[in-house]
């Protein structure tokens, strides 16, 4: 076990307890959203930074995708190019696989950053010379959105030791979402402002400056809270990405979990469209002037995405990482599938547009926040192979299948079965089965896995806490051992509570200041009361380990 915390602000993978007066201002403001130690603010700082901007320059590159292909190309050639992305991927996977072996990935992030920036640069030429790149463009638009924001991940997750990772991708996650808001709002002010040019060089430029922003995120985080070097790299293999997957009975369950997950979403969202057209039939009749009917439309879409935005925002902001304290990343990844039974159960029964609406604004909120952070944290305690080439497949093309097996389902349904929206409601909600059923086989495995790297320990009494002898009618104070309680696991943090005479709240002139473990008394003239103070010391995983001490007045004094 290692050594408890000496001095503020060092960095021990021991020193579980934190005082306030360790952090820095950024640090405490962080602490409104999730644990901190010192010293992990600059870190965290980067890699929002840097979630910020790649989520920001996809948003204004997916904008520009849809102008281009649309501008010279059919919408069914749209859908060829969503079919020819998915192949491209076959080849794109173990590539990456095997350029991530031989090159270290502080320089690879980089380096296939830049590699995309030169892309795009290459892309402004050929707009300026008014040649047709609109079909590659949109294909090469759905590589660079998958590829980065899987690769962003996997660096975080190779950054982080899991108990810390588990802490801060709450907070990075709140960057990349206020990057993908922010980036969708910008491609709209640019292209009204400076069209197409301006929004090429925005998109550019946010993307340029993330390459220098991934190492000095790894670099500048404490000891403390990084992963351990991953020394289990399996064989190299010609199917790069694919073969670690196949060969990894925990990623082979995320992967179907993957699949399942977005073929329940895309599922709903093709109920939803379908009841949007009817609800515009309803309202406006189904002879109205198709402009209108399209302005109805969209602003129903526009009601939708932006209540499913701002409610997924509250929930990243405020709720995600205090469910991880509760209940674990094991519990956390069973939280949507039942939201999914329950909403398309209800849709089964009830299959009304409003129904319809309010599911999918929670079902989408929920996934757009605690189902993505919680994603990117399954990763956190696997191999080196698994963050970069085994998430990678995962993220990108077994995403894809679940979209190419909805839209299978939906052509079946509608074309073969003359199905309705209770039926897929119904499909719906046995899926969501399946799928909870994985996402418990997936926390079950997440377990295992995080019990044979013994990253699950209990904290543990080290020491002795000293009475406390107030003088009545005087107040005075009493401080905490610090190295009271320890914990062996890196990364952790220890959160105090004081209770009385066996879990009653203290009394009124006892308060008890955790982010300094000092208690501060104001006892009244003449009291003569003592109690036996129990504190309890909870980590990240919520196991606790108790001490307790004895209050009691001074009669000499007083």
């Amino acid at each position: 076990m290692n050594a408890p915390t000496g001095a503020p602000g060092r960095d021990d993978a021991g020193a579980a307890v934190v005082l306030s007066s360790d952090l820095t201002p950024f640090e405490r403001l962080l602490r409104l959203f999730t644990r901190v130690r010192p010293g992990e603010g600059r870190s965290v700082g980067l890699f929002f930074l840097q979630g910020f901007l790649l989520l920001f320059a996809f948003y204004v590159v997916r904008a520009l995708r849809e102008g281009f292909i649309l501008t010279n190309h059919t919408a069914a050639d749209r859908s060829y190019a969503v079919a020819i992305a998915a192949v491209v991927l076959m080849v794109v996977i173990p590539l990456y696989g095997a350029l991530r072996r031989k090159i270290d990935p502080e320089l690879l992030v980089p380096a296939i950053s830049l590699f995309l920036v030169v892309n795009l640069a290459v892309f402004y030429l050929l707009w300026l010379r008014e040649v047709d790149f609109g079909f590659v463009f949109f294909i090469w638009v759905g590589l660079f959105g998958l590829l980065v924001v899987s690769q962003f991940w996997a660096f975080a997750a190779d950054t982080y030791n899991t108990l810390s990772g588990r802490r801060l991708f709450p907070v990075i996650m709140i960057g990349a979402n206020l990057g993908a808001l922010a980036g969708a709002e910008a491609a709209g002010v640019a292209v009204r402002h400076h069209g197409l040019h301006g929004l090429m060089l925005l998109g550019t430029g946010a993307l340029f400056l993330t390459v220098f922003l991934g190492r000095p995120a790894r670099r500048s985080t404490p000891q403390s809270s990084r992963a351990l070097p991953s020394r289990d790299e399996p064989a190299p293999s010609l199917f790069g990405g694919f073969s670690v997957v196949l060969r990894d009975h925990y990623l082979l369950l995320i992967a179907l979990l993957i699949v399942l997950l977005n073929w329940v979403n895309t599922t709903g969202e093709f109920i939803l469209a379908d009841l949007v057209q009817q609800h515009a039939d309803a309202t406006l009749g189904a002879i109205a002037d198709p402009a209108a009917r399209g302005e109805f439309i969209t602003g129903v879409y526009a009601n939708y995405m932006f209540w499913y935005t701002l409610i997924g925002l509250g929930i990243q902001m405020f709720l995600v990482s205090r469910i991880f304290d509760r209940i674990g990343v094991s519990g956390a990844v069973m939280v949507l599938p039942v939201i999914a039974m329950i909403g398309y159960g209800l849709i089964g029964f009830v299959p009304i547009f409003s129904i319809v609406f309010l599911v999918k604004v929670f079902e989408n909120s929920v996934d757009y926040s605690l189902m993505s952070t919680t994603r990117q944290a399954l990763f956190l305690p696997t191999s080196r192979a698994a963050k970069y080439d085994g998430k990678l497949a995962i993220d990108t093309f077994f995403w894809r299948l679940g979209d190419l097996i909805q839209a299978g389902t939906v052509y079946l349904g509608v074309q073969v079965y003359n199905w309705r929206t209770r039926e897929f409601a119904l499909l719906s909600f046995g899926l969501a089965v399946i799928w909870l059923f994985t996402a418990w086989k997936v926390a079950k495995a997440y377990r295992r896995i995080m019990a044979e790297k013994g990253a699950d320990t209990a904290p543990v009494l080290a020491g002795t806490i000293p009475d406390f002898r107030y003088a009545p009618g005087r107040r005075s104070q009493h401080v905490l051992p610090r190295e009271a309680f320890v914990d062996a696991d890196p990364g952790d943090i220890l959160t105090l509570t004081a209770f009385v005479d066996g879990g009653q709240p203290l009394p009124r002139w006892l308060a008890f200041d955790p982010g300094e473990l000092r208690f501060f008394a104001d006892p009244p003239p003449g009291l003569d009361a003592s109690h036996e103070i129990e504190i309890r010391a909870t980590d990240v995983d919520g196991l606790s380990a108790t001490g307790a001490f004895r209050i009691l007045p001074d009669k000499e004094d007083a």
